[in-house]
């Protein structure tokens, strides 16, 4: 008689969705010089350019400002979160989410802080621009960091293991997404999620949002 194979189930799963919105070609060049403008003119953010080393960014209120485009992604990041939204039963949902977004700008030297979004259920970022100048140097940085929301505990028994199944190598760690202009990141809002310190010479244009049940 064979042996029986064992069940392995990963239980509890964090979804990320990696997204390239189809008409970014088109958008980017408008929206990041929108949000450019805004910046240069002056507008109004979190603070006298965030805090030191973070870039500038605005108000949550870009969609208010970002014109046409602005109201593009705003449309595609409803779709994104109803799609990968469910009822506790596995009904799909329709919902108006309420979107609290704020265009960003970093250069040279600039890094986001690790933190979850309390209040929202989804998270994440857009790439206008990822301030690459289309170079695949690694040596740039800038990678976005998904933190495991179990934080370090999978890690401390035994840092040299890891477990055998897809996913299971980075348990305790962080997970590494290098952006692309057109690029769309999009977590739970309690995962943790930064951006490594930037060491390209171009901007780097982004829009951050927070997707909340109405």
């Amino acid at each position: 008689m064979a042996t029986p194979k064992p069940q392995i189930r990963s239980t509890f799963a964090t979804p990320v969705c990696v997204h390239f919105v189809p008409v970014a070609p088109e958008m980017n060049p408008e929206l990041r010089a929108r949000i450019l403008e805004h910046m240069q003119a002056g507008g109004p953010s979190n603070g006298p350019g965030g805090p030191r080393g973070h870039g500038w960014r605005s108000r949550s209120d870009f969609e208010s400002w970002g014109g046409q485009h602005a109201q593009t992604l705003a449309r595609v990041l409803r779709e994104l979160a109803d799609g990968l939204t469910a009822t506790r039963s596995g009904g799909r949902v329709t919902l108006d989410w309420k979107i609290a977004a704020c265009a960003a700008v970093r250069g040279r030297g600039d890094n986001v802080e690790t933190g979850a979004h309390p209040g929202a259920f989804w998270a994440g970022v857009y790439f206008a621009d990822d301030g690459y100048a289309k170079s695949d140097d690694q040596a740039l940085g800038g990678e976005v960091e998904l933190c495991d929301p179990r934080g370090a505990l999978p890690a401390m028994v035994a840092p040299h293991l890891a477990f055998r199944i897809p996913g299971g190598g980075n348990a305790g760690q962080t997970e590494i997404i290098r952006p692309q202009a057109g690029m769309i990141v999009m977590h739970p809002a309690w995962q943790p999620r930064g951006e490594r310190r930037l060491e390209a010479d171009g901007q780097r244009v982004t829009v951050e949002f927070e997707l909340a049940v109405p």
